[in-house]
């Protein structure tokens, strides 16, 4: 404990200093008080006569000048290059550069000082220098070596500004003090910087720099406070982080960047789970539709299904987190389901479905057993068995006898929904015509020894909306029929 407190001092002092190192005005005084210390006590260095002051003067006013202009030329050329590579908004920080205070006002004092001991030597011949002039001109050759030096330093901190991970790290420190003080719009703007550099880096094949910023976005989004009502202006914040990162994903897809898209979604779904934890439904729903956006948007116009088992499997994750809730939690699973049949059927019709992450997942039988204890399992029912009438309408009969068999062994301790389950598959096969598939179910759990379930006893089930399912109309034959499973 006591080395993990020192730790955490040792950063906040750390982060102090620099701060303080990263503010303009502290260059400049720093630069100033430096530049008073050697007016007021200079070295006596300089032993020359007025001929050799003369020439040093001329020589150091037109360097010092020509040196100038190349700085101004290399801020200009750094940044049109970071700007082409990440983001156009690179010129603020060149512009607060702590840097340029300093570096202008050694070489500004420096050149004037020169032009002003130019004005007082008059002595045509080589005299030797009067000892004030000659404690000036020590005091001028010693800022001479100074401007060179500030020049290493400032070329250092140039460069250090052309790598996309010393302009994530100042767009952070910016966006913490636009939080700090409440700004949110300035944070926005922020967040948008770090995300066009994503883009960037996504465009070019960067997976490096592209995940370095993800992985700062995500961080700052697990810090953000949740919204407490839909006028909170931290849910502008919330929308733009998801915004970004569906921006992200399409730039991802185009590009093939396989890397950043697995990243961006695992993001999505951390925040997800946040919102969840913190009950804040309004922006769990965000994220929700945000994924939907991705998949309708992106993925399946690009070509790009086989994500969609990615996206489905954390719809999956969610809705089961937030059916352990509370009621709204239980409204909030249902509309994730929702997602996950708009998001799925697509795919279907496109075929190739791998049935683990769609329609076998985990969170199914989870879900169904937890709510079938409080009697709240008839949505669920009609929520999942939506996605299995897009699945039965284009599936492999190999497909359908591998659901079966994971429906009959997943749910062989609750009796009932395993029976009114499969008498749903098998009428929802026959009303899509698919009479081999429904012989394929009845041949697959014909072991099972099921119980009788009558097509009236489904109406009897609570919260199932048999009319959702059939588009409005049972089939007449379900009712007429006496047994729908047999012993």
């Amino acid at each position: 404990m006591a080395t993990l407190r020192l730790r955490a001092e040792v950063r906040k002092i750390s982060h102090k200093l620099a701060t303080i190192s990263s503010s303009f005005l502290v260059h400049v005084v720093v630069s100033a008080l430096i530049i008073l210390a050697v007016f007021v006590h200079p070295p006596n260095v300089f032993s020359g006569d007025t001929d050799t002051a003369r020439n040093y003067l001329n020589t150091i006013v037109s360097s010092l000048s020509t040196i100038l202009a190349l700085c101004i030329s290399i801020i200009l050329v750094a940044i049109q290059m970071t700007a082409s590579n990440y983001t156009h908004r690179v010129l603020d920080f060149y512009v607060r550069l702590p840097y340029n205070g300093s570096l202008f006002l050694i070489y500004l004092v420096t050149i004037m000082h020169s032009f002003f001991l130019m004005a007082q030597i008059h002595d045509p011949v080589a005299d030797p220098l009067s000892p004030h002039l000659q404690l000036e001109m020590s005091a001028d050759l010693v800022l001479v070596i100074i401007c060179f030096l500030s020049l290493l330093l400032y070329m250092y901190a140039v460069v250090q500004l052309l790598k996309p991970d010393r302009i994530v790290a100042l767009i952070l420190r910016d966006y913490h003090r636009a939080v700090a003080r409440g700004k949110w719009r300035a944070a926005l703007d922020n967040i948008e910087q770090i995300c066009d550099i994503a883009k960037r880096a996504a465009s070019v094949s960067d997976t490096v720099t592209g995940t370095n910023c993800l992985r700062t976005m995500h961080e700052v989004a697990t810090k953000l406070p949740l919204p407490r009502d839909t006028d909170d202006p931290i849910v502008a914040v919330h929308q733009s982080f998801l915004d970004q990162w569906s921006e992200i994903v399409g730039v991802a897809v185009k590009e093939r960047e396989t890397g950043l898209l697995l990243t961006t979604l695992e993001a999505m779904y951390q925040q997800g789970c946040l919102c969840i934890e913190g009950r804040a439904w309004r922006t769990a729903e965000r994220v929700v539709k945000a994924y939907k956006q991705l998949v309708l948007g992106h993925l399946l116009p690009e070509g790009q299904g086989f994500y969609v088992e990615s996206v489905v499997d954390y719809l999956y994750q969610l809705a089961e987190q937030s059916a352990r809730t509370n009621e709204r939690g239980q409204l909030f699973a249902l509309r994730t389901l929702a997602v996950v049949e708009k998001v799925s059927a697509p795919v279907f019709r496109q075929g190739g479905v791998e049935l683990p992450t769609f329609l076998t997942h985990e969170a199914v039988p989870s879900m169904l057993q937890r709510t079938d204890e409080t009697d709240g399992a008839g949505p669920l029912l009609t929520a999942y068995f939506r996605l299995f009438k897009s699945f039965i309408g284009v599936a492999a009969l190999t497909d359908v006898l591998v659901w079966a068999d994971w429906w009959g062994r997943q749910l062989e301790d609750c009796i009932d929904l395993r029976n009114i389950g499969m008498a749903l598959a098998r009428l929802l096969a026959a009303e899509a015509g698919r009479k081999e598939a429904e012989r394929t179910l009845e041949a697959a759990w014909q072991p099972l020894l099921l119980e009788m379930i009558s097509g009236a006893e489904l109406f009897q089930v609570p919260g199932l909306d048999l009319r959702v399912l059939f588009d409005g109309l049972f089939p007449a034959h379900a009712l007429n029929s006496a047994v729908l499973t047999r012993r």
